[in-house]
């Protein structure tokens, strides 16, 4: 049996998070595509970029289910979501994974740095012509002199303009495809060459930087790969199970805060003189919107609390991303047009609904996902 009610060190954990994040200046999450590295750091002060990571590299030592509920309260607290995600996209899809598969040679020397906020990853997966079918990459890895020569191109690369280090993903053996010819290596900017775009223009999460890698028969020596030969599709898809599922936290938090938000709004307005007959559809829908979100919410504790029992969790984690998801556009529409129903502008609401537009693209599409959890039904 599980218990969903947070411990005691997982209520010191959020209120910890929701101290820190209200001691950064304010900022509000709108339509710039700049970067904050100095917010970064102040954020790695406190382990945020490390929640997962032991505490003999530096991280806070949290298993999968605390961190759900650590970045459910960094979204609630900072209406950031473009940051959020950085951030969240840093420590999932790339210091969770040289974690769990690194050499101790790897993790000794670049998580500490990952953990307190002074190196930013990325994670390269995604190429131009692969689409949703990530493995049928074209991006090469050759054998050379004392390590692999590799040559291709990433897209969709997020923290990719800025990022220290990269988990970069290349066939090693394009013939056997995702059963073995897939294989990871850590790129550091610092002594392997490879080109990186301007960041790419978009609708939402803005303070997200977005953009493509470049290779052209970069050298990058044997001990720089994570895990072994032609088992990067294993590695990426036990990544994805805590990006699918954590990441989560960030939606729910954000629709909290917007929920708790309108709410206060309307109460207000009750205050002076509104009629309540008049809003009645708008009360309707926050009462169903904060049930469904409660739903997901246990959804997304569950699919954790599988990880941590070290079972693979894949069904769930696809459950959990689909239906927050599917929720978080939702959400934040309907949320959006009881404002404009007030005749009011809600600043937060709004950039969360350009926000909400690609949560349904990345970590894998919601096709993708329906599409993992027929097949667990067998079909």
């Amino acid at each position: 049996m599980y218990s969903f009610t947070p411990d005691p060190d997982q209520k010191k954990l959020r209120q910890e998070i929701l101290e820190a994040v209200a001691s950064l200046p304010g900022v509000y999450n709108g339509g710039t595509s700049g970067f904050d590295r100095e917010r970064w750091t102040r954020l790695g002060a406190v382990g945020i970029p490390g929640l997962a990571i032991p505490e003999v590299y530096g991280g806070k030592g949290c298993n999968a289910l605390s961190t759900t509920i650590a970045l459910e309260a960094l979204g609630y607290a900072h209406p950031d979501n473009g940051f959020n995600f950085s951030v969240a996209a840093h420590l999932l899809a790339c210091v969770v994974p040289l974690w769990l598969y690194g050499s101790e040679e790897l993790k000794t020397r670049y998580l500490p740095g990952l953990c307190n906020g002074s190196l930013i990853a990325a994670n390269a997966m995604s190429e131009p012509s692969s689409g949703s079918d990530a493995f049928s990459m074209k991006t090469t890895a050759q054998t050379s002199d004392a390590g692999y020569s590799i040559t291709g191109s990433k897209t969709f690369v997020s923290n990719g303009p800025i990022a220290d280090v990269v988990l970069l993903y290349a066939a090693t053996d394009p013939t056997q495809g995702f059963m073995g010819g897939i294989s990871a290596f850590w790129v550091d900017r610092q002594f392997h060459t490879y080109a990186r775009s301007e960041p790419l223009e978009k609708a939402g999460l803005h303070h997200s930087q977005l953009g493509s890698l470049f290779f052209e028969e970069m050298h990058i020596e044997s001990k720089y790969m994570v895990g072994s030969e032609g088992r990067g599709a294993h590695l990426f898809n036990r990544s994805m199970e805590w990006e699918r599922t954590c990441l989560g936290g960030l939606h729910i938090g954000n629709m909290h805060r917007l929920i708790d938000r309108c709410v206060r709004h309307l109460r207000a307005g009750f205050q002076q003189g509104w009629s309540r007959e008049a809003h009645q559809m708008a009360t309707y829908d926050l009462a169903i919107i904060q049930t469904q979100l409660e739903a997901v919410r246990l959804q997304a504790y569950v699919a954790a609390w599988k990880i941590d029992l070290g079972k693979p969790a894949g069904r769930e984690s696809a459950m959990a991303k689909l239906a927050v998801s599917d929720l978080y556009q939702r959400a934040t529409l309907r949320i959006a047009n009881i404002y404009n129903e007030c005749g009011v502008q809600d600043l937060d609401a709004d950039q969360s609904v350009l926000d909400a537009l690609s949560s349904t693209l990345y970590s894998g599409t919601s096709e993708m996902q329906k599409t993992i959890i027929a097949q667990s039904m067998g079909l």
